[in-house]
């Protein structure tokens, strides 16, 4: 079947809340386990370090929920999802490359797809762990060390790309920061600290192998109005006949409208383009070798001349 795209938002306001956009994953994930299957997505670990992890109870799935700018540890969760299929189903939620292997060692292996919904979402790139680590390190020196983050927070909204960044820190302190003003956000933006393959991204495209894709309506104050309400509005194209019926099994608890491919992609070219390269990113791996610090050396290569 040829891909078909939505505008969509959950009607459980909390939900969608926690979430990027539209808030379509906690029911995807809550449906998963429901029926008895096991959710495979990203989590944050206890040093804030982002790694694959199994899900099997509905009260594990706002850990999951939210976007996460580090590139991901998966470990044996690709065999972990095989067995899991053997047994039952499953759903595995990740970046359009990590799908793609998955999708390649679920057939190596002689597994049913069948059994699996995978799910990949429209991505700009993924920062290196080093960055991450770096970033962290920078603030400790700051004396404000993270004890939790949030890096698509919504209180201030969403609509436009107006979402903040919410720090909660081990002394108690909670900071939130309009996105483009976050020293980690800045660089990520700009291109300098993503892994080289990002560059020259090879799981471009509206159609895809995996069953469904999920992504931020960016546009959709100026294509379809009517649902916006500034708690955001996800993108969710439809690749399978398998993520055509678990997408008619969200009716009701989900407000959806179908909509151009054409207006989606101007609003959000990463689903179709990979990111351009930066001509710093050399500059700011040499700047951080040599002992720099993070903070430091991202405003001063995000700076914008007079």
């Amino acid at each position: 079947m040829s891909t078909t795209c939505y505008a969509c938002y959950n009607l459980n306001t909390e939900e969608r809340m926690r979430s990027s956009s539209g808030g379509v994953y906690p029911l995807l994930a809550k449906k998963t386990i429901h029926d008895g299957g096991i959710v495979f997505a990203a989590c944050y670990d206890d040093n804030l370090d982002v790694a694959h992890r199994r899900i099997v109870s509905f009260s594990d799935i706002p850990a999951s929920q939210g976007s996460k700018y580090i590139s991901s540890k998966l470990d044996d969760t690709f065999k972990a999802v095989m067995e899991a299929a053997k047994d039952g189903h499953a759903l595995f939620v990740g970046t359009p490359c990590q799908c793609a292997g998955l999708i390649s060692y679920l057939d190596a292996s002689g597994i049913d797809q069948e059994k699996v919904l995978i799910v990949d979402f429209v991505c700009h790139g993924v920062p290196s762990r080093t960055a991450w680590d770096q970033y962290k390190q920078s603030l400790r020196h700051k004396n404000s060390e993270l004890q939790a983050v949030n890096m698509r927070d919504k209180s201030s909204g969403w609509s436009r790309g107006n979402y903040s960044w919410m720090e909660t820190m081990k002394d108690g302190r909670t900071v939130i920061t309009p996105r483009r003003e976050v020293p980690f956000m800045k660089g990520m933006l700009a291109n300098i600290y993503l892994r080289p393959s990002c560059y020259n991204c090879c799981f471009k495209g509206v159609e895809r192998k995996t069953d469904l894709t999920l992504g931020d309506y960016w546009g959709v104050w100026n294509h379809d109005p009517e649902m916006d309400d500034n708690m955001g509005t996800s993108l969710l194209f439809v690749h399978t006949e398998k993520g055509r019926d678990v997408f008619r099994s969200l009716d009701g608890q989900i407000r959806y409208k179908e909509i151009d491919v054409e207006n989606a992609v101007q609003g959000n070219g990463c689903i179709v383009r990979s990111t351009k390269n930066s001509d710093r990113q050399e500059e700011f791996y040499a700047r951080l070798k040599k002992g720099e610090d993070f903070i430091a050396i991202v405003d001063d290569l995000t700076k914008v001349s007079f």
